[in-house]
């Protein structure tokens, strides 16, 4: 057995100081990592609202080739409005954050039967990041430019 000191308490531990230290560093850590962290998920926000768009995109196409029947194309607030040649048009409402603009060049896109699609653009602008899809006309469909 060992024998113990005066003045030695024998429990190994940590003192005040050193937690404070170490809760400081960790502080500091978190506080330069935060800005690079809320950047990288703004930036997948933005991601899957491209990967949302370009989905729309692919199932108006797919839709069109399996219904036999040409559909018309146009945005309006967020909002995919589809005409097939019925009295009412069909509206698709896209997962898009309200800050985020978006466009369609020229205003009205036709998908065909035979999967082919007038030539358009896409434009996505969100908080500073700024993307363009475009639909190519021989397949329908949306490529990232």
């Amino acid at each position: 057995m060992k024998k113990r000191v005066a003045g030695d308490t024998g429990c190994a531990g940590f003192s005040l100081f050193e937690l404070l230290t170490v809760l400081v560093m960790l502080g500091i850590l978190a506080g330069i990592a935060a800005p690079s962290v809320g950047n990288f998920l703004a930036g997948l926000d933005f991601r899957k609202q491209v990967g949302d768009i370009m989905a729309h995109m692919r199932a108006i196409r797919l839709q069109a080739v399996v219904s036999g029947q040409q559909i018309t194309m146009s945005i309006k607030d967020h909002n995919i409005l589809l005409d097939q040649g019925q009295e009412e048009q069909e509206v698709q409402e896209l997962d898009l954050n309200p800050e985020s603009e978006l466009t369609l060049e020229p205003g009205v896109v036709i998908f065909t039967p035979q999967s082919t699609v007038t030539p358009a653009t896409i434009s996505l602008t969100s908080d500073g990041r700024n993307r363009t899809i475009s639909l190519d006309p021989l397949t329908a469909l949306p490529v990232i430019r």
